[in-house]
């Protein structure tokens, strides 16, 4: 009954194979339930970032750190929601509030006081003039770029190769392209990379690598008159954890305001990830518009897209046909509950007093990774952004998506099994992922992380003996 789900793994070697056996065997439930739910559900999961070989765990419940699967076995997450629960999971305060909000409503579609507080706190917390809530990154990002060629009257948006924005049409497009589709370095093609996108999005969809200026100005030297924005993560989180060089974003800006094109920055996953505010006003660079999702919601499904009053107010009702306006709407949008979620959220969880236990347990969990590399020989290193961290397999400090490509990967999926069969959910799936420490995480926590991480380090070192032996 194996053999099937061990077919993925045996070119990772024998080590990796028994690592594979090990979690069949303590997983027999999820197994289970995902032989039965992609009956019906494809592949078993609903968002496709959550599945991985031989099959995802099914959990059922959460609390602080700790997290329980359907087989019983207790895991110390490090995922953390891809980001989003820098709170914790099931964290007191947000319990009880969300438990009172929920006697008093979830949802009315219509407007919520707490919006009054809301407006005095998040201008002022986040540097921008005006915003909106949505649900999700993917919505935010969908009513900036909408924002964005409404206020410049132009349709081009020009995106990083290897970034990811969300599910929007107009954003899946090089978000992972591979070696043979994306043509030259500093002239990327535009890669679709789903079925169901129509082809003329590539016509519309302009890719640039991260970390150079002057391909960026190349493009808008040809085509500025046709872009309406520049979309960027100031930290690149799709290919692990990349930071911008010196000054790479304060040229960006400049780019921008020399050809007339606005500058989205999309803070989805950069937002709150550092301190109580934004990556922009990290490094000092003022975005025209601005995305955010995941940490400031508490766990919550809320976005918020920001900026300058001068675009934001485009966003009006459509009855006035003598004024033209941006549509922007949702049944869901600013729903109590997730409201209450993210304000106490700001005001009483994410405050400037949590963030020196979260980076210093952070930079723990760095050091003892760097230590654990050094003692085996292992070819890596630690990238860190605030409270996150990511593993990159090589000896060369990665700076775009094509450098990230020559890092090995595959040594990242049996550290990944390695970790699960020994109660530790290092990060999110994927070698292009992260961890995240919450609130709730402890010292005890980061100590076990590392002793667990030191018992995988041997099915890495495995792995790529057998890779270089045999591949």
């Amino acid at each position: 009954m194996y053999e099937y789900f061990l077919d993925e793994w045996e070119d990772y070697g024998p080590l990796a194979m028994e690592e594979v056996r090990r979690y069949l065997n303590r997983t027999k439930r999820s197994r289970e339930l995902h032989h039965k739910i992609t009956d019906y559900i494809p592949y078993g999961v609903n968002s496709n970032t959550r599945y991985y070989h031989p099959y995802p765990i099914y959990f059922t419940k959460a609390s602080g750190t700790r997290i329980w699967d359907v087989d019983e076995n207790e895991y110390i997450d490090f995922n953390m929601g891809y980001g989003t629960l820098m709170v914790g999971h099931a964290n007191p305060i947000l319990v009880e509030e969300l438990k009172n909000q929920l006697e008093n409503g979830m949802l009315y579609t219509y407007p919520y006081d707490l919006l009054e507080e809301l407006a005095d706190i998040i201008p002022e917390q986040f540097d921008i003039d005006m915003f909106r809530f949505s649900n999700s990154g993917s919505e935010a990002v969908m009513f900036a770029i909408r924002l964005a060629r409404a206020f410049t009257g132009r349709d081009k948006i020009v995106k990083l190769e290897g970034s990811y924005h969300g599910t929007y049409d107009y954003m899946l497009v090089s978000t992972f392209p591979s070696w043979g589709l994306m043509g030259p370095r500093r002239f990327p093609l535009s890669v679709v990379e789903s079925l169901g996108v129509p082809d003329l999005v590539e016509d519309y969809t302009i890719i640039v690598p991260f970390n150079n200026v002057e391909a960026l100005k190349m493009v808008l030297e040809e085509e500025a008159d046709e872009i309406a924005a520049f979309i960027i993560e100031p930290v690149m989180m799709n290919c692990g954890i990349i930071p911008p060089k010196n000054n790479y974003l304060r040229n960006v800006k400049k780019l921008s305001r020399e050809y007339d094109i606005l500058l989205i920055f999309d803070e989805v996953k950069t937002a709150m990830r550092a301190h109580p505010g934004t990556a922009a006003q990290l490094f000092g660079v003022e975005p025209d518009l601005i995305t955010m999702a995941k940490a400031i919601g508490g766990g919550a499904s809320i976005s918020l897209l920001g900026g300058d009053e001068d675009i934001m107010s485009l966003i009006a009702p459509g009855e006035r046909p003598a004024r033209p306006s941006v549509m922007h709407a949702g049944t869901y949008n600013a729903n109590p509950f997730a409201l209450r979620s993210l304000y106490v959220t700001l005001t009483e969880i994410l405050t400037e007093d949590a963030y020196p236990k979260m980076l210093k347990l952070n930079k723990m969990l760095k050091k003892g990774y760097q230590e654990i590399f050094n003692e085996f020989g292992i070819n890596a290193y630690i990238e860190t952004f605030g409270v996150s961290g990511t593993i990159i397999f090589s000896k060369r400090k990665v700076y775009d998506f094509r450098s990230y490509l020559k890092t090995n990967m595959d040594l990242w999926h049996p550290y990944y099994i390695s970790m699960l069969n020994r109660g530790i959910i290092p990060m999110a799936t994927g070698p292009e992922e992260m961890w995240t420490i919450s609130v709730q995480h402890t010292e005890e926590d980061i100590i076990q992380h590392l002793e667990v991480a030191r018992e995988s380090a041997r099915a890495i070192t495995e792995t790529h003996r057998f890779i270089k032996e045999n591949w």
